[in-house]
């Protein structure tokens, strides 16, 4: 069986948190006071055109005119209410609860009150005005502190202002309204907790999800280690280009010199570095990255929509960035490429085949040049 310490410690979670996870609530909690703020800002400015309205009344109106005072006191409260919602919102929201409080007592006491003395028919537009707006507070506990304090209100003001039997009758109305009003609060207040906490958390889904998207994407289309495009996204390009080949479409291969050296002599960190590093140089050369390939260990496609001449011009600023670099283990990055565009040839495969037979007798000449 549950315990009596349980049992309580739900109706309290239920009360305060709505059942809901209490870094749930606490999250979405201020989204519900703006919600709040502007609900108090919209129901304070529609009483003050009630009391404005009444306060005319009571110039031509005997029964308006018995409640005038009512009608200053709500006025005044209501005005205040709207103030103190206009002002900019604190961590804490510290001017939720007397604005709250100004505007519910305005209800509770003094529509009471005026449905008492006006016309028995006016109860029923204040029992339904009174059971709309608890929504002021993030819980059940605050909302039923400020009806309680509400009542406690009249009960030192009300005495007062008039007789014992409409007294008594407006002050058992307002208990009832009262909890009436809590209890509709309390659903009015789960309902928007759940909304928020349903809608950031749908917010939350999508963008890891779009995430999760993202890394797949990187995953199947990029090289880990060099961030540049790889073999799989160079093979989509190729039959994309196959069916349409742009007349200025150039290809570049590249090749990285002095791999398997720097591997046998510095190790493979050395060697990784030394790819990183052309990697990087042929970023820096060539403006859109997005077509710089990864096709091999240290093997590179570049396919570029340019000129010869500009071509030419970015592989020369390759090797100059090149013969600046400078890393860990190596100093230097050099790269044998050979490049063939569409002027010469109107079919990419014949490009690639080309481009592929001019790095390697570059590269052959680099490794003669190196042996002299």
């Amino acid at each position: 069986m549950k315990t009596v310490s349980e049992i309580i410690g739900k109706i309290a979670n239920e009360l305060i948190f709505f059942s809901f996870d209490r870094s749930d609530v606490l999250r979405v909690r201020p989204q519900v006071r703006e919600k709040n703020v502007r609900f108090i800002r919209i129901w304070s400015s529609i009483q003050i055109i009630y009391w404005l309205f009444c306060l005319c009344m009571s110039m031509h109106d005997e029964a308006y005119m018995r409640c005038r005072a009512i009608y200053e006191v709500s006025l005044a409260l209501c005005a205040a209410a709207l103030i103190l919602s206009a002002l900019p919102a604190s961590k804490m929201n510290w001017h939720i609860w007397p604005a709250a409080l100004a505007a519910e007592f305005s209800l509770l006491g003094s529509g009471v009150f005026i449905a008492r003395n006006l016309a028995p028919k006016t109860i029923m537009i204040f029992a339904s005005v009174l059971l709309a707006p608890i929504m002021y507070i993030n819980s059940t506990v605050q909302t039923a502190v400020i009806l309680l304090a509400d009542i406690l209100l009249f009960l030192l003001v009300g005495r007062r202002g008039m007789d014992q039997d409409t007294y008594g009758w407006t002050l058992s109305n307002m208990i009832i309204f009262s909890s009436i009003g809590a209890l509709v609060g309390h659903f009015i207040n789960k309902d928007r907790f759940e909304r928020c906490i349903f809608a950031e958390s749908a917010v939350r889904y999508a963008e890891s999800s779009a995430e999760l998207a993202e890394l797949q994407t990187r995953y199947a289309y990029y090289d880990h280690m060099t961030e540049l495009r790889n073999r799989r996204s160079y093979a989509e390009k190729l039959d994309e280009l196959a069916k349409d080949l742009p007349p200025d479409c150039c290809v570049i291969m590249a090749d990285v010199n002095g791999l398997k050296v720097t591997n046998d002599t510095f190790g493979h960190e050395a060697g990784d570095e030394l790819i990183i590093g052309s990697a990087e140089c042929l970023r820096q050369s060539f403006i859109d990255n997005d077509q710089i390939y990864r096709i091999g260990g240290d093997e590179f496609c570049v396919i570029v929509n340019g000129s010869e001449k500009q071509v030419t011009e970015c592989l020369k600023q390759m090797e100059e960035i090149g013969s600046r670099w400078k890393g860990e283990y190596v100093d230097g990055v050099s790269l044998s490429y050979g490049f063939a565009s569409a002027e010469e040839f109107d079919d990419i495969d014949r490009m690639l085949k080309t481009a592929d037979k001019r790095m390697y007798a570059f590269k052959n000449n680099y490794y003669m040049k190196r042996q002299k």
